[in-house]
């Protein structure tokens, strides 16, 4: 096999945060909650333990969880991406629900590590 010719796909996801509800009147940033975004955290390690695990019931709460979290976080990328998946798991397209998982995972983390890297700029 000749390696020279293999190509690495590495996606990435811009993010977005909601700037109207993250900025108050007097342009200051408003803090997320901690405990959200810790929540946030563990629900995004339960949607993939519950998909490694194939338990979609845990997988739909986990997900309905993560949307609610991120609508409160300002993170409507997030929460739209999980509202996503969520609508996928009723139906039988495995491939695309994982598909869906794993960019929701990967745009929750950019999303957490966003808000962590403003929330250390303002303190």
């Amino acid at each position: 096999m000749d390696t020279r010719k293999l190509v690495m796909l590495c996606p990435r996801e811009a993010i977005s945060l909601d700037a109207s509800q993250l900025v108050d009147a007097e342009g200051a940033v408003r803090l997320v909650a901690e405990d959200a975004v810790e929540d946030m955290v563990v629900c995004l390690a339960s949607i993939e333990a519950a998909w490694s695990a194939g338990e979609f019931n845990r997988l739909k709460t986990s997900l309905a969880a993560v949307a609610g979290l991120a609508e409160r976080a300002y993170l409507p990328d997030v929460a739209a991406v999980a509202k996503q998946a969520s609508a996928l798991t009723n139906g039988r397209d495995e491939v695309a629900l994982a598909a869906v998982v794993a960019r929701l995972v990967r745009v929750g983390e950019l999303s957490l590590a966003t808000l962590l890297e403003i929330s250390y700029r303002k303190s």
